[in-house]
């Protein structure tokens, strides 16, 4: 059986690649990630015959192109579609009804015959869903007498943000502005980014999370009762099967003996959270948290406006320190240029007074507002040509359907019923049958 296609503009290039950290399961519905599982219908791109999620693979430094030419499983994806089956191939090959199981060993590879005129197409890499650029940049260019990074005043607002921990406690409680001297290298955005995403890294120093008494025994409790029921468990082992050989009753010992120990240490932790004293960072912290939810209530979040479950974020406590620091300024006759004061409440352009809102959309407004990313272009071949699809069926192959016609019969059969006119092929490329031949 040979099924000829005639096809236009097809691209044989692209630019995803498999996501290892994100395996599908069909029979689950579920989606394995690095971090867990996550159950429910999935939105996100295809997934590849070998149950991976397809990821976008260009970065700033590659667009990560890569030649995909037409294959043995474009040609079963095409016949699937021409009998009128549309789901995903990875997804067909792996139900019980795949029409193609018994016959895929009997389809050859495709003769491919490309006219000799090729096109180059410059096109732009984008997010479709999307047109702005990525929430941690910002495209365009800041004027260089912005009054929010180059005047007097902006030193005196973002000096809180080179505040230490300590130090940002002292200022929110006391009734004063920061008067911090810092150059002014260190306003200038790129300097002003680096800070912020320094306080926003929950691994780095400034930025990791601050945890309160009860919080840091909570923890500590989990990991006792963790510990516990781990030695509880090995003695039961050891006690139920006893070991009558030398040599693993002193590998039984040893390995008691190291259960026993990471209990007690556990457990010695916790009486020393439990009895200790909280320090005077922890009392001035705890006042500043009281203090900030007073200050700058929150319905959605009342109480919990800066500490939820005993963590605090940093990065809140630096953003509302901007806001005091900017109203205790105005208070002592400052004049901040780059704010508007006509509206009952103040904004700082990408703060709220509970955290930093992405470089976007801090700097973009300022750059000009928004404007399409189209990011790096690449030039694409399109093809156009023919393509032979043949399957070596003889007569005894039998229909699976209808069992008096012979195979290449109901194939035949199945595409004419589907009707399918004209469909993609690869990617952008157009196809449609112009001949079956059995």
């Amino acid at each position: 059986m040979k099924i000829t296609l005639e096809f236009d503009s097809c691209w044989q290039t692209s630019f995803l690649g498999d996501d290892e950290n994100k395996r599908f399961d069909s029979h689950s519905n579920s989606a394995t990630y690095s971090k867990g599982d996550f159950k429910g219908r999935l939105k996100k791109n295809y997934h590849a015959l070998d149950g991976y999620e397809q990821k976008f693979v260009a970065t700033t430094g590659t667009r990560g192109e890569k030649y995909t030419p037409i294959s043995k499983n474009t040609i079963l994806g095409v016949l699937c579609r021409l009998i009128g089956d549309q789901r995903p191939l990875w997804k067909a090959k792996q139900s019980s009804n795949f029409y193609f199981s018994d016959i895929e060993d009997k389809i050859l590879s495709p003769v491919i015959e490309k006219n000799k005129n090729e096109t180059n197409e410059l096109v732009y890499l984008t997010n479709k869903s999307d047109g702005r650029c990525a929430q941690n940049g910002y495209i365009g260019v800041l004027d260089d007498d912005n009054p929010w990074f180059f005047s007097t005043e902006s030193l005196l607002l973002w000096s809180v943000l080179y505040l230490n921990k300590n130090k940002l406690i002292e200022f929110i409680l006391s009734e004063e502005s920061c008067k911090t001297d810092i150059s002014g290298d260190l306003c200038k955005p790129t300097e002003l980014i680096k800070r912020v995403g320094l306080i926003c890294d929950l691994k780095s120093e400034d930025g990791a999370v601050i945890k309160t008494k009860e919080r840091q025994q909570k923890e500590q409790q989990s990991i006792v009762e963790k510990k516990s029921k781990e030695l509880s468990a090995y003695k039961d082992k050891i006690t139920t099967k006893p070991l009558n050989n030398v040599k693993k009753k002193a590998e039984s010992e040893e390995k008691l003996a190291g259960f026993t120990e990471e209990y007690q240490q556990a457990k010695s932790r916790f009486d020393e959270l439990v009895h200790r004293s909280e320090s005077e960072f922890e009392l001035a912290l705890n006042k500043a948290v009281i203090y900030l939810s007073s200050k700058f209530p929150n319905k959605k979040k009342l109480g919990e406006e800066y500490c939820k479950d005993g963590v605090i974020y940093p990065m809140s406590l630096y953003a509302a320190a901007l806001y005091l620091q900017a109203e205790r300024l105005m208070l002592n006759g400052v004049n901040l240029p780059f704010i508007d004061t006509s509206k009952p409440e103040f904004q700082i352009q990408g703060f709220s007074k509970t955290g930093f809102n992405g470089v976007r959309d801090w700097l973009n407004k300022m750059a000009g507002g928004r404007k399409k990313a189209v990011g790096t272009p690449c030039y694409i071949q399109k093809h156009s040509g023919k393509l032979e699809i043949e399957i070596n069926l003889s007569d005894e192959d039998r229909g699976r359907e209808f069992p008096e016609l012979t195979r290449g019969q109901e194939i035949q059969l199945l595409i004419e019923n589907a009707g399918v006119s004209s469909f993609y092929l690869g990617k952008k490329g157009l196809a449609y049958v112009s001949s079956i031949r059995l």
